[in-house]
């Protein structure tokens, strides 16, 4: 494998190893300085709020004055938030950083971005983002394990000292970037970029027109023709989210589980994403003639309602895990099928925008999922919150065999 992607994967395992970190152990760190449910909440709903809104933007920015380059600025944004995030103590300041993380916290979309300015083939593209969602997934699996036994080490410190190991992460991880050489396959810039960076030799009028010009980007694609792949994006966003925003409160009043075997039973489920992602080339190897994804989309959701259905129905904790692991698969695949529909689709000018855009939609199901698993779990109980994420799954899966089925008689 090329020393380039190499680099890209590991700058994409520590990425998700730092965060893995502190983030699991935020929501107790504000509730121990006095904050209630609703500052828990919108410490979710701020980043995801400003992901959806930041996405596209860094994605076109990134198209213009260069991945590399991008990638590197917000990783250094990011290693001051997460330690100044450790030093506050004002429940403001923290939400403030939540929100700035949610805007420049893009490592993984600028990532995935540069791999085909190594690697044009796209059949070994397939096999590096499944790679890489899949080592990714093992640092997010270990992150929350190792954070989980400092913290419980030295419950009073404990915070601020991974604060600053986060911070130190991502600055590593920005001198990793440093080292990706210049790109193989990237366009050359057009006389328009040449004239914007001759013009932009000020700090301030550089950043003014880079943002200009990429409102102007995000005007000029064709978004109807990308509209099918965002509404699945949306629907497997919203279930998960909805999932995952009530995942531990269901474990532990269902089925009586500690903390620590919630923690356990997380780890088993990154790990089995991880091994989906990894297996993404081979899964791929079964649909060679499924060009239009149209195959793919209907099994994930196929999969995934069977998953949630299994679920609901489980009698025991030993058959809820069970049925975690091809809950696992069809969401770790989803997310690599719909990237691959996106490149599929989409020119080299504007890949990095596409991406975004599918970044923030995912992150528009992440302001709106906790605030409806809350509202259920708040008037129905606990135990229903789990049929919002079996909705939208049957939605999808009845919309990708109506089109799939539409396909084959045109």
């Amino acid at each position: 494998m090329p020393f380039e992607i190499c680099l890209l994967q590991a700058i994409s395992f520590l990425d998700l190893l730092a965060v893995g970190l502190i983030i699991p152990l935020v929501p107790g760190h504000v509730r121990k300085m006095g904050a209630n449910h609703i500052y828990v909440g919108l410490l979710g709903s701020i980043y995801a709020g400003f992901q959806l809104g930041s996405g596209p933007l860094i994605g076109s920015l990134s198209d213009l004055k260069g991945r590399r380059t991008i990638l590197i600025l917000t990783l250094l944004i990011c290693s001051v938030a997460y330690t100044v995030l450790g030093l506050t103590s004002s429940i403001l300041v923290i939400l403030l950083l939540r929100g700035v993380l949610g805007f420049f916290k893009q490592t993984q979309m600028l990532a995935k971005a540069l791999v085909p300015d190594y690697e044009n083939n796209e059949q070994k593209q397939a096999e590096i983002y499944g790679k890489m969602a899949a080592i990714s997934g093992v640092g997010i699996t270990l992150g929350p394990m190792i954070g989980g036994h400092i913290m419980e080490d030295n419950p009073n410190g404990a915070f601020m000292f991974i604060a600053f190991i986060v911070g130190i992460c991502f600055i590593f991880n920005a001198a990793l970037v440093c080292f990706l050489p210049k790109p193989k396959h990237s366009k050359k810039p057009s006389k328009r970029n040449k004239t914007k960076d001759v013009l932009s030799e000020n700090l301030v009028l550089s950043l003014f027109n880079s943002f200009k010009q990429s409102f102007v980007v995000l005007y000029s694609i064709n978004w109807s023709k990308y509209w099918d792949i965002f509404l699945y994006k949306a629907l497997v966003g919203f279930a998960m989210g909805v999932y995952y925003s009530n995942y531990a409160l269901y474990l532990k009043t269902t089925y009586d589980l500690s903390p620590k075997y919630v923690g356990y039973v997380i780890s088993f489920q990154g790990v089995m994403g991880s091994i989906s992602s990894y297996f993404i080339g081979y899964i791929n190897s079964f649909y060679k003639k499924d060009v239009d994804y149209s195959l793919r989309s209907l099994h994930v959701f196929l999969l995934l309602s069977i998953s949630l259905t299994g679920l609901i129905v489980s009698i025991n904790v030993y058959n809820y895990v069970i049925w975690l692991i091809p809950l696992a698969m069809g969401n770790a695949v989803s997310r690599l099928v719909t990237l691959e529909m996106v490149l599929k689709r989409s020119d080299g000018d504007h890949r990095g925008t596409l991406i975004g855009a599918s970044n923030s939609v995912r992150s528009l199901s992440g302001v709106v999922a906790p605030m409806v698993a809350g509202f259920i779990g708040q008037f129905l109980g606990v135990s229903y919150v789990i049929y919002a994420s079996l909705a939208p799954t049957v939605l999808g899966l009845v919309m990708s065999y109506h089109y799939r089925t539409k396909r084959k008689v045109d």
